[in-house]
């Protein structure tokens, strides 16, 4: 049994806070349901006292997608329970933890009831509600299923979240092994190699050609180090900037469909996302044709981009949207079949929700293929730089033998 903090609320709108004891969080919110709650936010108790968590949550004050994740979830639930829209954003408003979404919160429900829609004033936060967001809601008004809109909402959010997590999560020991191998080479060339420096200094040309190249980097390092930093940050800010600007951007967009291995993610990222966001649009009762012009500024390629424009004007002539799908060369035949099968049975929202949870597999699959790959990489690069600092350093010990006395 674990403890578990949970905040609710009552029928009437009352907020109430306590902790139980369950055996999960899933045990959890049935114990609450049972009581008559409808929960908000259930954290486990040895979350909630961690030092590192509660520091991270003082230091990071902006909104991210989490925090709005996990405010569609809240207000979704308060609406199927009965609550206004007003009332729901009041409780919220309340509940939250973080000063900025506080203050959005607040902002919001004086919209609301000074007479503006639910939309219209998520319209007035950009950054944190993007357009896509914005016209699922206004979808939902303007067919009076606001609060089914705003679940879908939500479990949009958390597939999407989920899958960035996952990816991160996986990415975490190959970057730990960079940081730490790094690090280790660094402190080999610039306090262990020196050392040996000191018995080679007179040894002149005797010294074999690979400890020449070994000592020559280790003294760059330890004189000229900022000189190694400033060519990284040119670099650094020269790549960003070309990559920000029209042409590099473009060039990027068409290079990263074609890399060796990683162009397959690239398109099974982007074939997820793109179905995912057009069947949950369509979904939410938004006309095709607005979901298309939603979609094309919501996926951040402008190849995808140039798809997308063809296959909602084949849309609007009244043409399949699968023949342009096809003629591409990102969407993979299956995802095409599937695409022209809901179109002809007119459960293409159903199956593009479908094929954006097979390509999410596919995602995950390759990634970890990837990092399968990449892991025994990275050890060996190591090992062979490792490998030369020691054979470089046993050479030249080796050769003291060679000198004449």
């Amino acid at each position: 049994m674990e403890t578990y903090h949970y905040e609710a609320t009552t029928r009437e709108g009352k907020i109430v806070t306590g902790s139980i004891e369950v055996a999960n969080e899933n045990s959890a919110v049935d114990r609450l349901q049972d009581m008559g709650y409808f929960p908000l936010k259930i954290i486990r108790e040895i979350d909630r006292t961690n030092f590192v968590n509660r520091f991270l949550l003082s230091m990071h004050g902006g909104v991210n997608d989490k925090d709005v994740m996990s405010f569609t979830y809240q207000l979704g639930v308060l609406l199927d329970a009965g609550f206004t829209l007003d009332k729901s954003l009041s409780i919220l408003s309340e509940l939250t933890e973080k000063k900025k979404l506080k203050e959005i919160l607040i902002e919001l429900l004086a919209q609301v009831r000074s007479g503006k829609s639910f939309s219209e004033a998520l319209s007035k936060a950009p950054n944190i509600f993007p357009v896509f967001y914005v016209n699922m809601i206004k979808a939902g008004e303007a067919g009076g299923f606001i609060e089914d809109s705003i679940s879908k909402m939500a479990a949009y959010l958390e597939n999407s979240q989920g899958l960035k997590e996952d990816v991160r999560s996986a990415l975490i020991y190959p970057l730990l092994l960079c940081v730490v191998g790094g690090a280790a080479i660094v402190l080999l060339l610039t306090f262990v190699v020196p050392q040996f420096t000191k018995i080679f200094s007179d040894m002149g040309e005797a010294l074999p050609l690979p400890t020449v190249i070994l000592l020559t980097i280790s003294n760059s390092l330890i004189y000229y180090w900022w000189i190694y930093l400033l060519f990284c940050a040119a670099v650094f800010f020269s790549a960003r900037r070309y990559l920000r600007s029209d042409k590099g951007r473009r060039a990027w967009d068409r290079l990263k469909f074609r890399l060796p291995v990683f162009g397959k993610l690239y398109k099974e990222a982007a074939v997820s996302r793109f179905a995912r966001t057009l069947g949950t649009l369509l979904s939410s009762g938004v006309p095709i044709l607005n979901a298309f012009q939603i979609v094309k500024g919501t996926l951040g390629s402008d190849k995808i981009s140039d798809i997308i424009s063809s296959v909602r004007e084949s849309a609007r002539k009244g043409k399949g949207i699968s023949e342009p799908l096809k003629n591409s060369d990102i969407f993979p035949p299956i995802a095409v079949h599937m695409i022209t099968v809901g179109e002809e049975t007119g459960r293409l929202d159903e199956m593009l929700i479908k094929i954006a949870d097979r390509f999410d597999i596919e995602v995950r699959t390759t990634v970890k293929r990837l990092l399968s790959l990449l892991e025994p990489v990275l050890i060996l690069i190591m090992g062979l730089v490792v490998g030369f600092i020691v054979v470089s350093m046993l050479l030249a010990i080796f050769s003291i033998n060679e000198l004449p006395f």
